[in-house]
């Protein structure tokens, strides 16, 4: 009696799993076959249960799109499991005789201020010489797939072992009325041509367009219009510049000589900044940090590999941990259009990372911190968004009304317009499974 009491009991919890599956499949694709994108854009979608780890939805989840930020879950995942939470990145300085050695790990955090402090103290009329150790990963600005107007957006800056001030520039924008001009100022000299009117609002764009002079390809394009004064963040052009600039201001009594080369045997380290990566990790997911997981990818692949930092050898990393997912990645944030993911890649990397507390605390949760801070407010998620021109993504963890988890991914891409709408059906697509 008592076996086949079990095997009834079986039999009906595998009804009601199916019928439970085949509800929740059904809101979904109602969801998305009643909605006006569904015409003309790709929408892929998967659902799984955490404790069984059953598919409950899925739409075109093999395909692979363009997944955005959604891609920072994968990189740093990578990132975290390489260097582990109570990883400290160190910006060091050491003395030996009458030379400095500044040992640069990439930190993208570093302010000009923690460059000061670094220096607070020391007698620099005693030393001759400073090294600046700028092995720890590459100087490559910029990634594969990145676009024109990504170069000076200060989402979107050029990264490498000079990180300093989120390599971004303030520029005051200045109006006057009554000489009827708009004047553009900043601590750090730069190239830019102004091309800014007054008006009745402050409508500002910033734009490296090397097309229109050859001969001044670095110069940036203020244009629009301006009513009040304001800051603008620009984009540095060149790091390794703006590093130095505000090195030598660091050091005001210093006279000797500066250049790159390996700290010297012997040296002692007199001063030491430090990072803490989780602080970093959270940044990058929770507000979606670019200039974060672009360099942390490549300083995990220094530390892995006793190297300096590459993309390259960071993809080396990213493969073994995913044993060769075959997705397309071209960089650590999404940015590139040329990045191929799918939903099965990205519930994969969730269902993988799932017991580790240390990673989901990194995420952005709905109605509280973040990229979710003003969406789902009713929805208990753990998640990461993106957005780049044409594509939306959300991936994550949800605790449904039912106390139920599933991990899910969403990806659309090919739409027009603005990501409002893509990012409604996204937040039906919650909110039905949180019905279940």
């Amino acid at each position: 009696m008592r076996f086949r009491f079990l095997i009834s009991f079986l039999v009906v919890f595998l009804l009601v799993q199916g019928a439970f599956a085949q509800d929740l499949q059904s809101k979904i694709d109602f969801l998305i076959n009643d909605n006006p994108l569904s015409k003309s854009a790709v929408v892929s979608v998967k659902v799984v249960d955490v404790k069984t780890q059953n598919t409950y939805a899925q739409k075109d989840s093999s395909l692979l799109l363009h997944p955005a930020s959604t891609m920072k879950v994968a990189t740093s995942a990578v990132v975290l499991s390489t260097l582990g939470s109570d990883y400290r990145l160190k910006t060091s300085l050491y003395a030996k005789d009458d030379t400095l050695y500044l040992k640069l790990i990439g930190d993208p955090s570093l302010k000009s201020s923690d460059l000061q402090r670094l220096f607070k103290g020391v007698n620099l009329a005693q030393y001759h010489t400073l090294v600046v150790d700028n092995t720890a990963i590459d100087n490559e600005f910029y990634d594969k797939g990145w676009m024109w107007n990504n170069l000076t957006s200060d989402d979107n800056p050029p990264y490498g072992i000079y990180n300093l001030n989120h390599n971004l520039i303030p520029v005051k924008i200045i109006p006057d009325k009554k000489s009827g001009t708009v004047q553009i100022l900043s601590e750090y000299p730069f190239c830019f041509v102004n091309e800014l009117i007054l008006g009745s609002t402050n409508c500002i764009n910033a734009d490296k367009a090397p097309w229109r002079n050859f001969k001044n390809p670095e110069a940036i394009y203020f244009s629009g219009s301006v009513i009040a004064p304001c800051i603008v963040n620009v984009a540095v052009q060149n790091p390794e510049d703006y590093f130095l600039y505000h090195l030598h201001k660091a050091m005001p009594g210093f006279c000797g000589q500066i250049c790159y080369g390996n700290i010297s045997n012997g040296a002692v380290m007199i001063a030491e900044h430090q990072t803490p990566l989780m602080g970093l990790l959270s940044e990058q997911n929770k507000k979606s940090n670019n200039l974060y997981a672009q360099t942390l990818f490549k300083i995990a692949a220094h530390e892995a590999y006793q190297t300096t930092g590459t993309f390259d050898n960071a993809m080396k990393l990213f493969n073994g941990f995913y044993a060769n997912p075959g997705m397309v990645v071209c960089d650590a944030s999404g940015l590139s259009h040329y990045n191929l993911l799918n939903c099965d890649f990205l519930c994969n990397v969730l269902l993988k990372m799932m017991p580790d507390k240390c990673f989901r605390s990194t995420l952005a949760e709905s109605g509280k911190y973040g990229t979710l801070n003003n969406r789902l407010k009713d929805v208990n998620l753990q998640g990461k968004t993106g957005t780049i021109a044409g594509v939306s993504g959300l991936c994550g963890y949800i605790r449904a009304k039912s106390g139920n988890e599933y991990i899910f991914a969403i990806l659309i891409q090919n739409y027009k317009g603005k990501v409002k709408s893509a990012k409604e059906l996204e937040d039906s697509i919650i909110r039905a499974v949180n019905e279940f």
